[in-house]
């Protein structure tokens, strides 16, 4: 049988043709057109042992976001209508159940010392909950709340806040060897790799990125966690770029910060939606260049979603750079208010354009996982968007 099959469609040779064409110039070319009309797969969808909920199965096709109402700021402005999806799920128990495993393991790893009552109110359980509707298995969500933690530490103790430890001066040592702890180090003589194996268990970031890690590889496949570990470590790239900034005083260009920020965003916890959900994009499919840029667009959102809800905490002393409006408006003289105004529409207009591809992709690829997997981005931006209003990470 050919790799590309696609159950229960039947339509594998049909997959070939247009996994193939997507790749070409030509199926470059269509895939900027306008697609015709997409048909949605049988439901419920089941894949192995997981079942997802009916929330999300029910509707696979392409998805349309809503506009949000306008907010106040305890930064001191509006943030305009954003235009994003409603969450799919709300389940307040559920979310208070991931929570407490969560905050457990936060305890027994050592990340937050002293601030469990913060990590608790910060509520990456309930987030998990919200971005991924397609499973109710509380063990999978944890890993999606590990994941926030894990990586929420990193740029709380090395990035961006200075009373937790951060330090723009040793972040690049820091970063390098906290690489070791997502990708094992093979130090093969005896003492100096008791040495090094000292050294990572004395940091309890790097022992929350390891055992998140080996948390995915319980669920995910080889090639899946090398996604995730591929999508974190490069996140490390532009912290570096972040510190430089800091260190040298001033404000990165508009269009760098955009180009960098792609990198520095959401994207690592995107990797997770198959591996959450309990199936597995193929590696044929997720590899197109198509899906990888819908995949990138809809990270980018989230994280300029972020800057919107965080300019409240980036005003506090010791604490990040202000985000894409401060820079905005740093950039254009303009004011505080116009910055904000010009990131919504650049957020709006990034979730208008992630629809766009997803619909264009829908009509030419046929795999299920792969619609499955568009939906749960499209799921992931309305969950993040309820947890960003709600949480105590941006409370000031």
């Amino acid at each position: 049988m050919n790799k590309f099959t696609i159950n229960p469609t039947g339509l594998g040779t049909s997959a070939v043709r247009l996994v193939e064409a997507l790749k070409s110039n030509r199926g470059q070319a269509a895939a900027d057109s306008t697609p015709d009309a997409v048909t949605c797969p049988p439901t419920p969808l089941q894949t192995g042992s997981v079942t997802a909920p009916m929330a999300l199965t029910t509707f696979l096709g392409p998805n349309t976001s809503v506009c949000q109402p306008p907010f106040e700021s305890k930064a001191g402005v509006t943030i305009p209508s954003l235009y994003c999806p409603d969450p799919i799920r709300i389940d307040e128990d559920l979310a208070n159940d991931v929570n407490e495993r969560l905050v457990a393991w936060v305890e027994q790893i050592g990340i937050y010392a002293g601030q469990l009552d913060y990590v608790r109110a910060c509520n990456y359980g309930r987030y998990a909950m919200l971005i991924h509707p397609d499973t109710n298995d509380p063990d999978r969500l944890l890993l999606a709340a590990q994941c926030m933690a894990a990586e929420f530490a990193v740029d709380d103790h090395y990035c961006d806040d200075e009373r937790t430890g951060s330090d723009p001066t040793i972040i690049a040592r820091r970063l390098a060897l906290t690489q070791s702890a997502l990708d094992p180090v093979y130090i093969l003589d005896p003492e100096y790799d008791a040495q090094f194996q000292a050294a990572m268990k004395s940091d309890p970031v790097r022992v929350g990125l390891t055992a998140y890690i080996n948390r995915v590889a319980e669920y995910g496949t080889p090639e899946q966690v090398d996604r995730v570990r591929l999508g974190t470590v490069t996140m490390f790239i532009p912290m570096n770029w972040e510190a430089a900034w800091r260190m040298t005083g001033g404000l990165p260009p508009v269009w760098e910060y955009l180009a960098v920020r792609q990198a520095n965003s959401f994207g690592p916890c995107l990797t997770l939606v198959d591996i959450i959900g309990g199936y597995e994009v193929p590696g044929e499919l997720y590899s197109i260049p198509a899906v990888r840029r819908a995949t990138m667009i809809a990270g980018t959102a989230t994280i300029i979603l972020n800057d919107l809800y965080s300019m409240a905490k980036e005003t506090q002393p010791g604490i990040g750079d202000g985000g894409l409006p401060a820079i905005i408006a740093g950039e254009s003289g303009c004011s505080l208010q116009e910055g904000t105004d010009r990131t919504a529409k650049i957020h709006n207009d990034l979730v208008r354009e992630f629809e766009t591809a997803q619909r264009q992709i829908m009509s030419k690829v046929p795999s299920m996982e792969l619609w499955r997997y568009l939906a749960g981005l499209h799921a992931w931006m309305g969950g993040s968007r309820e947890w960003h209003s709600k949480s105590a990470r941006y409370q000031v």
